[in-house]
């Protein structure tokens, strides 16, 4: 128990308070419907509109120049409307979106982690310096697309593998993000079934607890592997994102 005898905040309560935090607003205003409308110069031109969908409320991190065409919609639709990519399209034409992905993000109460090793003669170990060639290789027998959805760096903060003597079958990673431990795992095509990831992404859980962070993992909406790698693991679902590319008007 934390010292005073107070008792410890609950996880989704946590949750809450890093999200509002990162954007700005109280945890309460996430129990308020309707939408925050964040325009970022960081996203200027690009076209980009990024929402997140936490409780009852949105929140719409987009590129300035979309703000006049964006509210109008909201007017529409009353002070609690969520903005969401079926709006967008019914607002603005569906001709107008050149890309859409819409994702999950999980987090972990640590008590729900479901910690397993994989079977010998596989061996999972934090990563090195000098494992960078062995991870390279694997990305190599990776698709493209797959390297990048998972974002694994030996670099980062905690990372972690599987081997078969030399061989790296497996491997994830964690980085600062908003506040919390993002999470990500990638397995050699000729590895796959063999439930490596979700042992990976619970060593990783534990080291992101250890050091005082609360651990994240994220995936595209259509990536049900990777869905059933967080929920074997014991994370959680807390909310849903999208994230369109317009084109200029």
């Amino acid at each position: 128990m934390p010292p005073g005898g107070m008792t410890a905040e609950p996880v989704e309560d946590q949750v809450a308070r890093t999200w509002s935090s990162h954007l700005g607003c109280a945890p309460g205003d996430l129990m308020r419907a309707g939408t925050t409308l964040v325009s970022l110069e960081r996203l200027a031109g690009s076209g980009a509109i990024h929402l997140a969908h936490l409780r009852a409320r949105t929140f719409a991190e987009i590129d300035p120049g979309l703000e006049a065409e964006l509210r109008p919609i909201l007017v529409r639709g009353g002070r609690d409307v969520a903005l969401t990519g079926s709006r967008i399209r019914e607002g603005l034409g569906a001709g107008r979106v050149r890309a859409a992905e819409r994702g999950f993000i999980f987090h972990l109460d640590p008590h729900r982690l479901m910690a397993r090793m994989p079977a010998p003669p596989i061996l999972l170990r934090m990563l090195a310096p000098s494992d960078q060639p062995a991870l390279q290789a694997l990305f190599d027998r990776c698709a493209l697309a797959e390297v990048d959805d998972a974002y694994v760096d030996a670099g980062h903060e905690i990372a972690a593998g599987c081997f078969i003597a030399e061989r790296m079958v497996a491997c994830g990673s964690g980085y600062r993000r908003h506040g919390f431990m993002d999470l990500g795992a990638l397995t050699d095509p000729e590895a796959r079934g063999r439930r490596l990831a979700p042992a990976i992404v619970a060593l990783l859980a534990q080291r992101a607890t250890a050091a005082g962070a609360l651990a994240m993992y994220r995936c595209d909406q259509t990536n049900t592997a990777s869905r059933r790698v967080a929920e074997s693991s014991g994370f959680t679902p807390c909310f849903t994102t999208e994230s369109l590319t317009l084109a200029s008007s």
